[in-house]
């Protein structure tokens, strides 16, 4: 996860920590590029749920301080949820979203039963994952969503490989960038096909929204 440009060595203590959670979004987003890329990404996101029913329960994995939850909120998903693994976070999605509900939890281990929601997003979290844990993640996404899912990815390609060749820097500014033929593995093994993607910013950005659905039996 970035933190000021830079790759935070492990995201999932660091964002735990109170005062780094309560300047996430003031770090993230209180600049130019961040304004813009917010935008641009949050249009993406939109783009991809345009066409999907608004009825029935909706969860945003890995909400963090509820951005993309509140999104689903204006966007007319009419009971959304949130869950993240840091108390900090969801401390501070709490205060901004007094009437949405926030759960403490694990994305690789949710607390749902089977199809139990009608949409399910996760944004920000998959890049900043080693593959198995990803598979994981993107695993317990399916299974607890009857309908389609909406998911950022880190994606790679010549351009940014080269400029990361030329500053030194993580491909895509993310922890675990992948490939097309990485993305393609995960989602096999997760059981999971693409329906859409919405790119972020291509080529400047390795940020990718897609729409997931489960591979049903034929």
């Amino acid at each position: 996860m970035q933190r000021g440009g830079s790759v935070v060595d492990d995201p999932k203590r660091f964002w735990r920590v109170v005062p780094h959670a309560e300047h996430y979004e003031r770090g993230r987003f209180g600049h130019l590029w961040g304004r813009l890329y917010r935008f641009i990404e949050e249009g993406a996101i939109r783009r991809a749920m345009g066409a999907l029913p608004r009825t029935g329960r909706s969860l945003d994995a890995a909400c963090g301080t509820g951005r993309i939850t509140a999104l689903l909120r204006r966007e007319g998903f009419a009971t959304p949820l949130g869950c993240d693994i840091s108390r900090a976070m969801i401390s501070v999605a709490r205060r901004q979203l007094e009437q949405i509900e926030f759960l403490q939890t694990d994305a690789t281990s949710l607390p749902f039963s089977d199809d139990s929601f009608d949409l399910v997003t996760c944004i920000g979290l998959l890049m900043h994952l080693d593959g198995d844990t990803r598979v994981r993640v993107l695993k317990e996404l399916g299974r607890i969503s009857r309908r389609p899912i909406v998911i950022q990815y880190g994606v790679v390609g010549a351009f940014l490989r080269l400029g990361a060749r030329l500053t030194g820097r993580q491909p895509g500014a993310v922890r675990y960038p992948v490939g097309e033929a990485e993305l393609r593995r995960d989602l096999e093994r997760s059981g999971l096909r693409e329906l859409a993607r919405y790119w972020v910013l291509r080529p400047f950005s390795s940020s990718v929204i897609l729409v997931l659905t489960k591979h049903r039996p034929v």
